[in-house]
């Protein structure tokens, strides 16, 4: 009788715990253990933060297809409806992408129809709340009212949950190394502790620290190295608290994307706190990301990386970045920004690739050894489906035309969601 297959999958991020869940509900035979640096969600990772866009609203046509399948999962699933709320998107731009995204739900043939707004309309929707937005070049407004956001920590962890009740083993340790054996194929990984462990496949869902993961592994391996098949970048976030009076207007707008480049960010409602003690809390992100590159001495190389605080210094963004989210507040509240303070900051991590595809592949040499990462910022919302297409990868049944896409090396023409491309360095700041 033949044993069955087992699974270690390195990072419990959107993508490991996804691959997780569909593996164990394809094969509950299979030994699948998710491996992370703390109980779950771990904070270091992309995935966990306060909520998270759920929108199909893309100029590429193939990612608009596949968010609308997250999406109606999102909509429908027990394990994710409980933590998505439909509130709406804005998009402000002045690039003409509200009418590429437009004719994209056409040719999809959708029952989405979504309207554009010139700002004088747009005005008077929302109680007024844009008002004093800044619409400096634009002529028109995206609005999609089949959009919205999800609460991702909570949703990570029903998650995560999930996988580990269907028979997931979760194991919370760092990890030093992979492992490989005399033919050079991957084996496993040592843990920091010095423990060792072992599985048929290992995939990697390390998300930023994927290149430094390689390098640290096999330094002299050039071929296994990820080179500039992606890069870890950083985008800052903040989150401001506020009385009920003024929390509640915020509660009933649209997740609002102010693409201009003067503003260059987002806001995003929170849901109502639970009880009259705790405040109302609004998100700001600024959607520019920024790269931290360091000379990693044992391979020779110089890649970006997370910094090598323990929290990843994710706490305390310099004087910079906060001034950049400051621009944002102005962009989108103008004059009443000065009344909205940010009280907390965070600094999020992911791995972005030049054309923002995700990689969803075989290592092309290195026998045992998968790679299921680069989110680019714009692939947590695909957390419902984007584990059934690694286990198809895994058991060889993966559409040939996204084993191309998806691939470790290919060519990375187009762009999903460019602005997230990281063009600065932290320290320059």
């Amino acid at each position: 009788m033949a044993s069955s297959p087992s699974y270690l999958i390195i990072g419990a991020g959107v993508f490991g715990a996804s691959t997780a869940y569909h593996l164990i509900k394809n094969d509950p035979t299979a030994v699948v253990r998710l491996v992370d640096r703390t109980p779950y969600p771990c904070p270091l990772a992309a995935s966990w933060d306060w909520n998270k866009v759920v929108r199909a609203d893309y100029g590429d046509l193939f990612y608009m297809e596949k968010a609308l399948e997250a999406i109606n999962l999102w909509r429908t699933d027990p394990l994710y409806k409980p933590f998505y709320h439909e509130s709406g998107l804005v998009n402000i731009d002045n690039t003409g992408l509200g009418r590429r995204m437009i004719e994209n739900y056409k040719k999809l043939k959708t029952d989405v129809s979504p309207e554009m707004l010139r700002p004088e309309e747009f005005k008077k929707r929302y109680n007024g709340f844009f008002e004093n937005t800044d619409f400096e070049d634009v002529e028109e407004i995206f609005i999609n009212k089949r959009s919205g956001w999800a609460e991702a920590t909570k949703a990570l962890k029903a998650l995560t949950d999930a996988a580990v009740s269907a028979g997931v083993k979760y194991i919370e340790g760092d990890i030093a190394t992979l492992t490989f054996d005399e033919l050079g194929d991957c084996s496993g990984v040592r843990m920091v502790d010095g423990n060792a462990l072992s599985a048929d496949k290992i995939i990697l869902s390390t998300g930023a620290g994927t290149a430094k993961l390689l390098a640290d592994s096999a330094p002299k391996r050039p071929e296994l190295q990820v080179g500039n098949r992606m890069v870890a970048a950083a985008v800052v976030t903040g989150i401001v608290k506020l009385n009920a009076q003024d929390g509640k207007r915020y509660t009933e707008i649209p997740v609002t994307v102010h693409a201009i480049k003067t503003t260059q960010g987002e806001v995003m409602p929170l849901t109502a706190p639970l009880t009259e003690k705790e405040p109302y809390t609004v998100k700001f992100c600024r959607d520019e990301s920024y790269k931290n590159t360091c000379k990693h001495d044992a391979s020779g190389q110089s890649f970006s990386m997370p910094p090598a605080q323990p929290d990843q210094a994710q706490w305390s963004p310099n004087g910079g970045l906060k001034a950049r989210l400051e621009t944002v507040k102005r962009g989108i509240l103008g004059e009443n920004a000065k009344d909205v303070q940010i009280d907390e900051y965070r600094i999020c991590w992911d791995a972005v690739t030049p054309n923002q595809d995700f990689v969803i592949a075989a290592h092309p040499h290195c026998a045992n050894l998968f790679v299921a990462t680069a989110g680019s910022f714009h692939g947590w919302k695909f957390m419902p489906t984007i584990g059934q297409y690694v286990v198809e990868l895994l058991t060889g049944k993966l559409d040939p035309a996204l084993v191309n896409r998806w691939a470790w090396d290919r060519d990375n023409e187009g762009s999903a969601h460019g602005d997230l491309l990281p063009s600065v360095e932290l320290s320059d700041l």
